[in-house]
């Protein structure tokens, strides 16, 4: 039910180290445990139904918005445009179509640009959230969208129930300066970092061991 936080440089393992945790990859070595159960034992449609992912680059289908929207949900994949629209409501995600020209009828092609990087990633966030899912990971999630817009997906994250653990990998500090905890990553090393300010100086402490080599 917290937020956790990754920071590090570029290359250090952030996404790895997230990817791990939603079993996108396996581990050499070790268990992945999933509220105490190893997430390998875990049924597909399980894990993807508990863990959502959004990444910086999210990947959508042909079809439309509503399509995306509802890929792999099977709970809403039979709902109206009407019932659709009441479930993004009561999740606070509503106002996000309106950034699309016919909101949940606009045309989506995966083979080209036919819509910005940044409303890629609004219906990957809309995806994921509606799903409600124990665990969501926001990769750089919303390196493409405008800091008005990231405060409204923040207090649509608000909402998201009280048991959802967040993981936020973000290179702008500023979006995750409200996070629980924050965890240094890097080479493999994952260090507690606690405050805000002390990520902050071991990112500089880092930067400034790259600069003398």
């Amino acid at each position: 039910g917290k937020t956790y936080a990754f920071v590090g440089p570029t290359g250090g393992g952030k996404t790895t180290t997230a990817s791990l945790m939603a079993r996108l990859y396996d581990p050499n070595d070790g268990t992945i445990l999933f509220c105490g159960k190893d997430i390998s034992s875990m049924p597909l449609e399980e894990r993807t139904h508990r863990i959502g992912f959004i990444l910086q680059e999210p990947f959508l289908f042909s079809g439309t918005v509503r399509d995306n929207i509802l890929y792999a949900n099977p709970e809403m994949r039979d709902f109206t445009n009407t019932q659709l629209i009441q479930a993004l409501q009561e999740s606070g995600l509503e106002s996000l179509l309106q950034v699309f020209d016919q909101g949940l009828d606009t045309p989506v092609e995966s083979s080209n640009e036919s819509i910005s990087l940044g409303q890629k990633q609004l219906i990957a966030f809309m995806r994921a959230v509606l799903r409600k899912p124990d665990l969501l990971i926001l990769d750089e999630a919303t390196a493409n969208i405008d800091t008005v817009t990231e405060k409204l997906l923040d207090s649509i994250l608000q909402k998201l129930p009280g048991t959802t653990t967040r993981v936020i990998i973000a290179h702008r500090l500023n979006t995750i300066e409200n996070a629980d905890e924050i965890y240094f990553v890097n080479s493999g090393n994952v260090i507690r970092a606690g405050s805000l300010d002390e990520a902050i100086e071991l990112l500089m402490k880092d930067k400034h061991k790259f600069s003398n080599r």
